[in-house]
Parts: C-alpha cells; sequence; structure tokens
C-alpha cells in the first residue's frame, strides 16, 4: 500500500537529484514477520488487564528511547501471577537483572537520531508509527520507518522537516 509523497517530500527528493544524490524510496514489504520473541508475550493480554506501554517501556514518554523490559521488570507482576506458564517460568529461572534478547519489529538505521520524548510532547501516540500493537499477541512490523513515512507524517502534522532533526549532520 504506496502512498503519493506530499509535494514536500517531492521537493526535496528533487533536490537530491539536483545535487547528484537521487534518493529513492526502497520498497517495503509490509507487514514485516520478525523472529520469535525469547519469551512468549501477548501485547493485547497485557492491554487487555489495563496495562499501558509505559508500564514495560518506561522511556516511552520521558526518554529518547522507549526501552525494553528485562526480568525484573516482568517479575514485578509475575512472581504471583500466570507462574504456571513456561514463558513464565523461564524468565523466573533467569538471574535478577538479566536482560531479555526481545526481538525488535521496528528499528531505523543508525544514521537516524528518533526522539520518544519528543514524540510523546507533541501529542503522537505509540499507534501513530507502531500501528495497532495493544491489539496483537505476536508483534511484526506493520507501518514503514523510512524516510518517507516520516516526512510523510511530518508534512501531515505540520511539522519540520529540515534535515537536522533526524540526522546528525556533524555541526
Amino acid at each position: 500500500m504506496r502512498r503519493k509523497a506530499p509535494a514536500a517530500v517531492a521537493a526535496l527528493a528533487a533536490a537530491l537529484a539536483a545535487q547528484n544524490a537521487p534518493y529513492a524510496v526502497p520498497e517495503e514489504d509490509l507487514p514485516r514477520a520478525v523472529a520469535p520473541q525469547p519469551v512468549p508475550f501477548s501485547h493485547r493480554l497485557h492491554t487487555d488487564r489495563g496495562m499501558d506501554c509505559s508500564d514495560c517501556h518506561p522511556g516511552s514518554s520521558r526518554a529518547e528511547r522507549a526501552g525494553l523490559p528485562g526480568r525484573d521488570a516482568c517479575m514485578l507482576c509475575h512472581q504471583a501471577l500466570a507462574t504456571d506458564r513456561p514463558g513464565v517460568r523461564s524468565l523466573a529461572a533467569l538471574p535478577p537483572g538479566s536482560r531479555i534478547a526481545w526481538v525488535r519489529a521496528y528499528r531505523v538505521p543508525d544514521f537516524v537520531f528518533f526522539s520518544h520524548r519528543e514524540h510523546a510532547d507533541a501529542e503522537v501516540g505509540c499507534p501513530a508509527c507502531h500501528g495497532p500493537v495493544s491489539a496483537r499477541d505476536v508483534l511484526q512490523q506493520e507501518l514503514s520507518t523510512s524516510m518517507e513515512a516520516c516526512m510523510n507524517c511530518h508534512v501531515e502534522r505540520d511539522t519540520s522537516i529540515d534535515c537536522h532533526l533526524c540526522h546528525d549532520l556533524g555541526q
């Protein structure tokens, strides 16, 4: 499902092409499945029980990175809840303080800077970039994290598309 780029994005692509640095939007095959998680986890199940994104991703509204929960965060609840489930047993068997090797569904390239805090401050909800995660038992990448998708969103929200907002230009 490809949308036509707004005029601002098309103008940027034309400017780059004029500088002999053409920008071609790579094709994406979405939704894109990710490898199985090390611990089975249903976002739907947890949000149906009243949990919010920030309960497991504490940086989602106040830090540059949302963060991923480690063993101790999960065990705050699971020392008493669903203790008979194999996934919870495997968590309990990990040493306290252990990180969980979660498989990321969404990632931007290393040369792109993305601040969860700035987007939360602008009242951009998690589903705008991550899709309906709260309805998912298994995550996959449903929405694009391409430059085109981000710039289109900025244009739709009448927000700056200056390069330095997302890219370190060495200045």
